[in-house]
């Protein structure tokens, strides 16, 4: 059975919400399937694993609960449960739609969400990593393939010690806005504990070089200017990015790893990727 074709009411009588709920489906991804629920008056997100994926899920769920508690526009866990081996969470809905959607909609406020955009992402990294993942407190090193010696030796170096927590997966379809503000941070999968500059790198990675997010020449105009902005706002509330190149050169790796599969017919599709992170191993004497 298809995640997609689950008996969603069953699933949800799991996990202790009686009657007869509203659902419908939304797009959810390879591993994990998606509903928006409406019941007594409150609207909720139904997330449900794939089956044994238990480790995953509770992941999740320690990550948003640590978010939602520093105060970010995190998704609050109402319920978790296990329906036939499959992990489920029923968190908040959070209002307002991707910043993708919304830039689409009115590219004039490319600044403004850019800034919100950086500062949201600066909060994020100012929260510390749950202790459950403080203890693995190199796991983002090795993360997606970033297994080179010589690149983690200098990451090492470079380490500012901290354990904050680490969206790893902050992007345009991510992140939630009203139009002026940022109002939800979703997809909290790849959340680890490390240093802030490799969430940043990760994130001007996706902005810079992913073939998903890179279109032609006016999208990638629009996509430098919201990329300062983020800068400018991360920086103000959260401090100076520097010696970044390291941190650069590991995010380009991993985004390569990542997406090989996905470009195994395509491959001239992630030479930019190759080209910048080559540029930035240089530069970090990798």
């Amino acid at each position: 059975m298809m995640l997609s074709e689950l008996p969603v009411l069953e699933v949800l009588r799991a996990l202790g919400v009686s009657g007869t709920p509203t659902v419908s489906a939304l797009r959810g991804g390879f591993d994990m399937a998606m509903w928006r629920v409406e019941h007594e008056g409150q609207t909720y997100a139904l997330r449900v694993f794939r089956s044994g994926a238990h480790e995953d899920c509770e992941h999740e769920r320690i990550v948003m609960e640590a978010a939602h508690a520093a105060g970010l526009p995190v998704p609050e866990v109402h319920r978790a449960g296990i329906w036939q081996d499959r992990p489920a969470l029923l968190i908040s809905w959070l209002s307002g739609r991707t910043l993708e959607d919304e830039l689409r909609a009115r590219p004039w406020r490319l600044w403004s969400l850019g800034i919100a955009f950086g500062r949201t992402q600066a909060a994020i990294n100012a929260v510390p990593a749950p202790a459950l993942h403080r203890q693995q407190s190199e796991a983002w090193l090795a993360w997606h393939g970033a297994d080179e010696p010589v690149l983690q030796d200098r990451l090492r170096q470079l380490s500012s010690g901290r354990q904050a927590l680490l969206h790893l997966d902050y992007h345009l379809r991510n992140v939630l806005t009203d139009g002026k503000q940022i109002t939800g941070i979703v997809d909290w999968t790849n959340a680890r504990a490390g240093d802030p500059r490799a969430d940043a790198a990760r994130t001007i990675s996706i902005l810079r070089v992913d073939p998903l997010v890179r279109k032609p020449l006016i999208q990638w105009l629009a996509l430098s200017i919201f990329a300062l902005a983020w800068r400018i706002g991360y920086q103000r509330a959260g401090g100076s990015l520097h010696e970044m190149a390291a941190f650069y050169a590991w995010a380009g790796t991993i985004m390569q790893h990542d997406l090989a599969p996905r470009y195994k017919q395509q491959p001239h599709e992630l030479a930019p990727a190759r080209r910048w992170t080559n540029k930035w191993k240089a530069r970090a004497g990798c």
